[in-house]
């Protein structure tokens, strides 16, 4: 039997943990032969690390390698990984547990009056082992899972358990008291959590929330000096305050209502913009626990999708296993990538070392990748495998430099001083390139290399025209470069003058704002005793560009050397400027960090050069970024658009859409999946029931012109007022329409829910959107027809949603119509719109806008006439039940006979009752432009569906005491597209509301999803 060829092409955790999953299939070796490609010497992508066998094997990483208690998925691919390994009891790094060492202590940094403050905070751990793959809660299990955790967080501060001293004293008395302030609030909120969403419960509890915010937000004001004074009460408010707006925020935007949410429906929006959007205060949105949010993502200073960073906060702090962080016991590269190249090995997985991947080659009819083109940079003696590893103390280690002595010209490759790692190394090919063929030396696959070389090997792929999904993950994915600084110390952490326990310190002041004390991997370097450093301090952050990332590898020659010289400049000026604030005990009277105290032989000259500095040498080793709206770009697994390529990395679409090891692991499983077409377990994949994206192309970018442009949603309306009336319609004639209109898609299938319509009429007074500041007013009015969005499933209707289809609508505000008009989809028109409007009854409405003549010759004006006008019928008119209205716009016979059977109208029943509870409906549009050529087509044309939300409850909520009377104009013929039923003569019909209401409220728009797109070839007139 053949065995399938799978090519992987990388060493780090995403391409490792598909070759450990696929190899995990019991029998594989009977159907897959799996040969892993790898630059240079050594495993681990960005998390590679090396003994420097020169300088006291000291372990030389890139960057800060944690895990957090919350990495299901790679804890899981570690602790099978250490199983099977099976060392030796005694041996050093024997199990999962020795390998990974809990760690709780984060101690944020927050400047106040241009004085950096340490906020510890000291995370509860609990006794959940990670990596067993317990289940996830769901949004709604986690809300009291989150407010325990906040009594928790302030039960475990070491001021409130045992400070001693007078300033814990202090602290633990202020704690203690806003402990017990939040216990009695936290306490009823959670009873009014726990209760079912009925009748008025979820009003109740949406201004229960609010009022909280608001609370927090005037607590923050009123104790702003204390709060100064007292840092570990800041940070501690902060975190309610942050606590409290994302569990209002999961209420509003429905996640509460989900089991598997999908988070990238968020990602359109800044993840502090949406904190705000719920109710978080300015200095908590500010505060250093949010900072430390984007800072640990590697964005300070920039945005993060929203439904990303929420996910990634709410598993980091909510779901953790054991402890919140775990600190690798020695370098990455010995905990991590040594153990997973031994196993694989093991089970007979090829390593092909020193093969640079230059070049991927389509097939002829652009279906296949064709040929992998390679470098092969040096030959190992005898034609051999490289054996990558050597022994310290005991323990297997990744070297930083090759183990020269194995392979041909190796002393030659010392001498020159060129790493084989750098992607512009001047080291020229010692052995003719290799170019592997589809159907010779592979069958599928893996490109498992990181993002920022993509452009480099897929330049074919790029300009593909038939996969521009590929192209524009490449444009619309963001990397930036990441650096690090590792520093001996010779004073242990106490005598540096710190004074808390061993630290995770985010964010510091830039340029390196995250600082880690990792002392305890002295005990597995080989430092000289006495005499040896005593302590170790990682620095790490991202780096703003300092020049055009090259892309070529010709022009990458000497980059690598200039990042070295960059990042150890900046760090010596950052020790010059911020090393007093963390080790006062050994700066200069200046301030600046004693160099005398760094660990060095006496020979070295100035100590600084003596430590460890890491740049980007590689393109493949940027970090990944997650700013909003871009998540929707990743491309999965299965979809890079070639039968023979699947993707891998922490860039493609996961359940985790960030650069960390928990991304790539589940990316790796992910293309394990795709591989063996098993169902091979994830954890906390959400993504496995969300409907895959369209193949066809995204679209071109968006030309912003910078005058007069669209807005973009979501959309708040704050201190609007509406009226609405409920009027009787002829349910044929909206079945007509919808038909029409919305009849796009034999399985999308938008029903009238009875014979009625609903003319509204909005005063938005404060009206904002996501992309543009300030706030405007704006009035709107329209007619809506109610509808039960259905989808066709194996003959019968289901019922998904209630909706509201707006076909005439009216605006007074230019930038409102135009951004209407193209986002969504609204059919605005331009109007003078009067509003006068009270809960009393007063009531005075109109539309008038400008129409063209009824005959008259081309050079007759148009006229301003009035469309709508409406008003109270006065006293003594005739009011009809609220409970006769409500009969009268809801027909069961009308809706069984438009396909919805028993089951489908209870269901129905169930979400119009949930709509009108909570105030959450969707809006559907038909989308669509007229062809500048032929007028009876469409150039485009869709549905899109919206979100519309109520935010908080109404502040004033009433039926009007009077029914209200519409005049309508027969000419612009809406009254009988519409069916509506009145009176009246030619020229105008007389309408009497059913019922009519009243409220001031806030509501937002989100953005929209296409649901049924027509190609620009489509051809049907939509009257």
């Amino acid at each position: 039997m053949n065995r399938e060829r799978i090519v992987i092409l990388g060493g780090g955790m995403a391409a490792l943990t598909t070759a450990f999953e696929l190899t995990s299939t019991p029998g594989w070796e009977e159907h897959y032969e799996v040969t892993v490609y790898q630059q240079g010497h050594r495993l681990g992508g960005k998390g590679a690390s090396g003994r420097n066998h020169e300088r006291f094997d000291r372990i030389e990483e890139h960057g800060l390698h944690l895990f957090y208690g919350f990495y299901d998925n790679a804890f899981s691919v570690m602790r099978r990984c250490y199983e099977e390994l099976g060392r030796p009891a005694g041996a050093p790094l024997a199990t999962l547990e020795e390998a990974f060492e809990p760690h709780s202590l984060i101690v944020f940094e927050e400047q106040s009056e241009g004085v950096w403050q340490h906020q510890p905070l000291l995370f509860p751990r609990n006794s959940d082992p990670p990596g067993l793959g317990r289940k996830v809660p769901t949004p709604a299990e986690l809300i009291p899972i989150m407010l325990q955790f906040l009594l928790d967080l302030f039960d475990e501060q070491p001021a409130l358990r045992n400070g001693s001293d007078a300033r814990s004293r202090s602290l633990g008395v202020g704690i203690r008291v806003l402990r017990r302030g939040v216990a009695r609030l936290l306490a009823s909120l959670r009873e009014l959590l726990a209760a079912p969403a009925e009748n008025l419960v979820a009003v109740r509890r949406e201004e229960l929330l609010r009022r909280l915010l608001a609370w927090s937000a005037a607590v923050f004001r009123r104790c702003e000096p204390l709060l100064a004074q007292q840092p570990e009460i800041r940070s501690a408010w902060a975190a309610v305050d942050i606590t409290l707006a994302m569990i209002r925020g999961m209420i509003a935007d429905g996640l509460t209502d989900q089991d598997d949410v999908d988070w990238l429906r968020l990602d359109h929006e800044d993840f502090r913009a949406w904190l705000r959007r719920h109710g978080a205060s300015e200095a908590s949105v500010r505060a250093s626990t949010v900072s430390g949010v984007y800072a640990g993502a590697y964005s300070a200073g920039r945005e993060m999708g929203a439904g990303t960073a929420l996910h990634w906060t709410l598993r980091m702090l909510y779901t953790y296993r054991g402890a919140i962080f775990y600190k690798m016991q020695a370098g990455m590269g010995d905990v991590i990538f040594a153990p997973l190249y031994q196993v694989l090995r093991r089970r007979g997985v090829h390593f092909r070392f020193f093969h640079r991947i230059d070049r991927l080659r389509l097939s002829a009819d652009r279906r296949r990748i064709a040929a992998i083109e390679m470098g092969r940079q040096i030959a190992v003696k005898g034609g051999a495998d490289y054996e990558p590893l050597f022994d310290v103390k005991g323990l297997p280690c990744w070297p930083s430099e090759p183990l020269y002595d194995q392979l041909i010209g190796g002393e030659a490759l010392r001498a020159s001083g060129e790493s084989l790692e750098d992607w512009g190394s001047r080291y020229p090919d010692q052995e003719p390139p290799l170019v592997l063929e589809d159907g010779r030396d592979f069958d599928r696959v893996v490109l498992g290399v990181g993002l920022g070389v993509l452009p480099a090997l897929c330049e074919e792929i790029v300009a593909d025209a038939n996969n521009p999904r590929f192209a524009a993950m490449i444009r619309e994915i963001t990397t930036t470069p990441t650096v690090s600084s590792q520093l001996w110390i010779r004073d242990d952490l106490r005598a540096t003058g710190w004074h808390l326990p061993p630290p995770v310190m985010i964010p510091y002041a830039a340029p390196l704002d995250t600082w880690a004390d990792m002392s305890h991997l002295l005990s597995r370097e080989s430092f000289p005793e006495p005499g040896g450093p005593q302590s170790i301090a990682y620095l790490t952050a991202a780096m703003d560009d300092d020049e055009p990332p090259p892309i070529e590898r010709s022009a990458y020659v000497g980059y690598a050397a200039r990042q070295l010289e960059h990042v150890r400049a900046f760090t010596a000026a950052h020790l010059d400027a911020s090393a007093a604030h963390l080790w006062p005990a050994i700066v200069r009277p200046d301030g600046a960090l004693d160099r005398s105290r760094l660990h060095a032989p006496a020979s070295k000259g100035d100590p600084l050069a003596f430590q460890h500095f890491s740049p980007v040498q590689h393109p493949s080793d940027r970090y990944v970024l997650s700013p909003r709206g871009t998540t929707r770009h990743r491309l999965a697994a299965d979809e890079s658009g070639y039968e023979n390529l699947v993707l891998a990395g922490d860039w493609t679409l996961t359940p985790m859409n960030l650069g960390c090891v928990e991304a790539a692991t589940m990316s790796g499983i992910r293309a394990a999946q795709v591989l063996t077409g098993l169902p091979i377990p994830m954890h906390d994949d959400w993504l496995r029931g969300r409907p895959r994206a369209p193949a066809s192309s995204p679209g071109p970018l968006y030309i912003e012109r910078g005058v007069n442009e669209s807005t973009s949603p979501p959309y708040d309306a704050r201190s609007s007022v509406m009226v609405a009336a409920l009027l009787r319609a002829e349910p044929r004639r909206l079945r007509d329409l919808c038909a029409r209109h919305l009849g796009l898609h034999e399985d999308r299938v938008y029903i009238p829910l009875g014979p009625s319509v609903v003319f509204y009429a909005q005063d938005n007074r404060l009206l904002s959107a996501i992309d543009a500041p300030g706030v405007v007013a704006e009035r709107d009015f329209g007619f809506l027809v109610p509808v039960a969005i259905c989808e066709r499933r194996g003959g019968r209707l289901e019922p998904l949603a209630v909706g509201a289809y707006t076909p005439y609508l009216w605006v007074d505000l230019g930038a409102a119509l135009v951004g209407g008009r193209e986002v969504l989809g609204f059919p605005k028109g331009h109007a003078d719109l009067g509003f006068e409007a009270t809960a009393s009854g007063h009531l005075a409405l109109h539309v008038d806008a400008w129409l063209p003549p009824e005959g008259g010759g081309a050079a007759t004006p148009w006229r301003h006439e009035r469309i709508v006008e409406a008003r109270d019928a006065g006293e003594g008119a005739r009011e009809t039940s609220l409970l006769d209205a409500l009969r009268a716009s809801h027909d069961a016979a009308w809706l069984g006979a438009a396909g919805l059977d028993t089951r489908a109208q209870v269901r129905l029943l169930g979400l119009a009752a949930d709509s009108l509870r909570t105030g959450a409906f969707t809006m559907v549009f038909l989308k669509q432009f007229r062809d500048a050529a032929r007028r009876e087509i469409a150039c485009y044309q869709a549905i899109v569906e919206a979100p519309c939300r109520r935010i908080g409850a109404p502040r004033t909520s009433a039926r009007l005491p009077r029914p209200i009377e519409l005049s309508v104009s027969r000419r612009v013929g809406l009254a009988s597209t519409l069916g509506l039923v009145g009176e009246g003569g030619d020229e105008r019909v007389r309408l009497r509301a059913l019922a009519s209401f009243y409220m001031e409220l806030d509501f937002t728009i989100g953005v929209g999803e296409v649901v049924t797109p027509r190609s620009s070839g489509a051809s049907r007139w939509v009257s």
